[in-house]
């Protein structure tokens, strides 16, 4: 993807107006809809109950979208990393405002580690997988959209995407009643649109085209590790 074919997506909309004006909110919106749930899988990581993740979830993105979203800081210009950057500093100032309310009672001061805020090295490591699956998912169900007229064809081919297929490829062209040559092709055109439909969405989350390389290869890294 060069500069040229970069058109400006979801988080670019967003930075260009602070997600102040109303292609911005409806971008930031759309945003934080489909990357929802790494977010609640933080919060249960930190303690939180389900229903209690969700909750705080739901008053975190009503925040963000309610103020804006400022300058991301230096180094927090993707929205994978200003998202969690946001999160936490949300927990914070959520936490100091019950700490307040309790002390104003006579209740006794607790720390913020005490609190069970997130502290542990691999809390963004453990947040960027979520966000890894949450976008291969993402691009996964654009896929099948698509193919939604040969939903059969789909789901035997989908196996071949991942590694995870069992049986030969011979055997899935007797199944599905194709050549051995008509199967290869079909998998290697519905790999490139995968990778093409992956990219699309990682480009939705940077602020420019050299940006999607790297972010792909963090992301491919933190699958790897397991």
């Amino acid at each position: 993807m060069t500069a040229s074919q970069f058109h400006p997506t979801q988080w670019t909309l967003v930075l260009r107006a602070r997600g102040s004006d109303e292609p911005g909110r409806a971008a930031l919106s759309e945003l934080c809809a489909a990357y929802y749930e790494p977010v609640v899988a933080f919060l249960r990581r930190g303690g939180k109950g389900e229903d209690e993740a969700r909750e705080m979830a739901h008053a975190f993105f009503e925040s963000l979208l309610a103020g804006g979203i400022g300058a991301p800081e230096p180094g927090r210009g993707r929205f994978r990393s200003y998202l969690l950057g946001a999160l936490k500093h949300f927990q914070v100032s959520r936490h100091r405002a019950e700490v307040a309310e309790k002390r104003g009672g006579g209740a006794e001061h607790v720390s913020l580690t005490a609190a069970g805020l997130p502290g542990r090295a691999d809390d963004g490591r453990a947040f960027d997988r979520d966000w890894a699956l949450a976008l291969i998912g993402r691009a996964l169900a654009s896929l099948e959209a698509e193919e939604a007229d040969r939903a059969g064809r789909f789901a035997a081919l989908r196996p071949w995407l991942d590694g995870a297929a069992e049986g030969s490829q011979a055997e899935l062209a007797d199944r599905l009643g194709m050549s051995g040559t008509a199967v290869k092709v079909a998998i290697h055109r519905l790999r490139q649109r995968f990778r093409e439909k992956v990219r699309r969405e990682v480009a939705a989350t940077v602020s420019g085209p050299e940006e999607v390389d790297e972010e792909l290869r963090h992301l491919v890294g933190i699958l790897s590790m397991g």
